[in-house]
């Protein structure tokens, strides 16, 4: 039988002034793309179902069959690694030189789905799979450890068959999908996988427990229809010959050199890989052992269901936003500058180890209402995330590159994945019969969040030196020029109108970080809290005021900087960009109105300590935001800021720039 693909639609002739959007050999028109688009989401719903539904269980189930800290850590996180560091390398170099009719990346993808979903399914059955072992063959080992070694073994088998869809995925997309349009599917895509998270975690997430069989069979069954549509009505293009010199440069141990030499060939990359690991590791290390973290600030599973349900429909309505200005900013630096702030939210959960509130009063202020506020500036990262590696991975060997970036991150994750466990496990000498260990988590996450904001800096300084914005190049030694050209989307500059406005609620945020003292100061000594009342009037205020005042500093620099730019002049230090700026002043503000909602149910409750404690994080947490602006005036420092430019209306403006580039006439105002 023949599928019409969605190529086909597109065969039967066009419109005449019909507008047609192109991806290599693919032409599209509107009903050909919304085709595209129907199938591609499609099959990537059912696969993010898959992702969110097997990582979220396994860990519950291990621990209920009394598997350590160390184990989990072991199945969730190194086990994997290993396989990805193994198979995902060879696959990724193999499927950037393979041909036929089918395409490049959809024969990995289907002819491996069956023994996927079939995998899947034995796992659900995992339990029962140990009962027939231990009865027919292992009686003499313990039960326990019958049923965790069975699902382990199944575990490792279902990974190693998903390993080959992980290792070409994101390269289909990359191959049919145009890059006009790129920001706007990648926020499509996240708007999808939103819903399936919502649905996943408000109707299903609860019985992980005692339904983890039919969870399992009802994923596996939608995801080989899912992913099965999707490959049998997406079409890849026509892809350049192979010639016989390439053919011989990717066979054996000439084809392990010339991966090797070709993707670790410019510090560029090597800064770009580092990066993405340490980023990655910042969750993955602690990601299993958060929903015990959870349960042990009071939370049952049906609120952490329900609550990151609607969180992911929050997401939903964030990505159709945030897909509108990933092109626009630009995703390395909208990751760049989340990179840096994202150091300020860890470092703030420091609070926890010494603050318990009820669990209502934790659920509503801390995890539901901080997620929904950060839902927006998270999001926005996350989306940014594949077009940023579409922007610096060559894309003649696309998924090369990116098994290349996913092998550094495979070392560190299996390092992580036990390191973490060992933590907890080691933790638990100290605290004994009880949870409380999985508190520690922001260290971890605050740690590798930090290193990965470094990175970062250097990578967004290297990739302006490459040509920035503008006239960007990828390093590319198998070009007889050096370098792989890239499309470049038009962008938009730091804005006077918006950075003024975000000046204004950072400093507003600052402000009421400090005035918010005096009430609960006085309403401390009313309630006889000498401590606590001794504490903030002598130390936390005036370190307060002090913080706002180094901020006022800060922000007049900045406006002066702007200032002497509509001049013509050099700035003194660098200009932030506005885009992401904005978003984060916003989240930092609406969050601080939750700190002090903490703080009211803190003295409330009677928490004398616990007080003291969100003063205390007041105080680092306006350091650190104070930090990071000036990491990144720092970052822009000798760069063109082209403040005031803004390429979506005058695309030829770069032509009139004074000096420095600060076109005040280039279409001002646009965000």
């Amino acid at each position: 039988m023949n599928f019409p693909s969605v190529a086909d639609l597109n065969s039967a002739g066009l419109p005449a002034g019909g507008k047609t959007w192109h991806c290599g050999t693919l032409v599209y028109t509107r009903a050909g793309l919304f085709m595209l688009f129907a199938f591609m989401i499609w099959g990537d719903f059912c696969n993010t179902l898959m992702q969110t539904v097997v990582p979220s269980i396994m860990p519950l189930k291990m621990k209920d069959l009394g598997g350590s800290n160390f184990l989990i850590g072991l199945f969730a996180s190194t086990i994997p690694a290993g396989l990805g560091l193994l198979m995902c390398p060879y696959i990724s170099f193999k499927s950037d030189r393979y041909r036929s009719k089918w395409g490049r990346r959809i024969p990995f993808i289907l002819f491996t789905l069956p023994m996927l979903c079939i995998s899947l399914v034995c796992l659900g059955y995992g339990e029962d799979i140990a009962t027939l072992l231990y009865r027919g063959y292992l009686f003499r080992f313990p039960p326990m450890t019958v049923a965790l070694a069975a699902i382990g073994v199944l575990f490792v088998l279902f990974m190693f068959f998903d390993m080959f869809v992980a290792s070409v995925f994101c390269g289909l997309f990359n191959d049919v999908v145009p890059t006009a349009i790129m920001g706007r599917f990648m926020g499509v895509m996240r708007i999808v996988g939103g819903i399936a998270g919502f649905l996943y975690n408000y109707f299903i997430f609860k019985y992980a427990e005692s339904h983890m069989k039919e969870i399992f069979i009802s994923t596996s069954v939608l995801y080989f229809v899912g992913v099965g549509m999707m490959c049998l009505f997406v079409k890849e293009g026509k892809y350049p010959a192979v010639d016989e010199k390439e053919q011989n440069s990717s066979r054996g141990i000439t084809g392990i050199k010339t991966y090797f030499r070709e993707s670790f060939c410019h510090k560029f990359y090597w800064t770009k890989f580092l990066f993405t690991s340490s980023s990655f590791l910042s969750w993955i290390g602690v990601a299993p052992y958060m929903i015990f973290f959870y349960k042990e600030m009071g939370l049952t599973l049906e609120d952490i269901g329900k609550a990151t349900a609607v969180l992911a429909v929050a997401g939903v309505a964030a990505a159709y936003f945030a897909a509108i200005f990933i092109d626009r900013w630009h995703p390395l630096r909208i990751i760049t500058y989340s990179s840096v702030f994202a150091v300020v939210f860890a470092v703030s959960n420091w609070v926890w180890l010494f603050v318990t509130l009820p669990p209502a009063s934790f659920f509503w202020l801390s995890f539901f209402g901080a997620g929904l506020i950060s839902a927006f500036h998270t999001i926005l990262q996350q989306v940014a995330n594949l077009p940023m590696d579409m922007r610096l991975h060559p894309k003649s060997r696309f998924t090369q590159f990116c098994s290349a970036q996913s092998m550094i991150r495979c070392i560190c994750t299996m390092a992580a994945g036990v390191t973490a466990g060992l933590m907890f496990d080691s933790l638990k000498w100290l605290f004994p019969g009880s949870e409380y260990t999985y508190r520690f988590y922001f260290i971890w996450v605050a740690f590798w969040l930090a290193v990965a904001a470094v990175f970062i800096c250097k990578l967004y300084r290297q990739w302006y030196a490459l040509g920035g914005d503008k006239a960007f190049r990828l390093p590319a030694p198998w070009a007889e020029s050096g370098y792989e050209e890239q499309e470049h989307s038009r962008y938009v500059g730091p804005q006077t109108k918006w950075l003024k406005i975000t000046l204004g609620i950072l400093n507003f945020s600052l402000l009421l970080s400090f005035l918010y003292l005096i009430p609960l100061t006085y309403w401390l000594w009313h309630e006889g809290w000498s401590s606590d009342f001794k504490w903030h009037l002598f130390a936390i205020i005036p370190a307060a005021l002090t913080l706002y005042v180094v901020w006022i500093v800060v922000e007049r620099n900045i406006k002066a900087d702007i200032v002497r730019c509509k001049s013509g002049t050099v700035p003194l230090n660098g200009i932030p960009h506005h885009g992401v700026l904005f978003v984060k002043a916003c989240a930092i503000l609406l969050l601080l109105l939750l700190w002090i909602a903490q703080t009211i149910v803190a003295v409330k409750c009677g928490l004398h300590g616990g007080v003291l404690v969100f003063g205390i994080g007041n105080l680092v947490t306006n350091a650190l935001l104070i930090t990071a602006v000036l990491v990144l005036r720092r970052l822009e420092r000798g760069l063109n800021p082209m403040l005031d430019y803004n390429g979506h209306e005058e695309e030829n403006i770069v032509q009139q720039q004074p000096l420095f580039g600060c076109a005040e006439e280039a279409g001002a105002g646009g965000v």
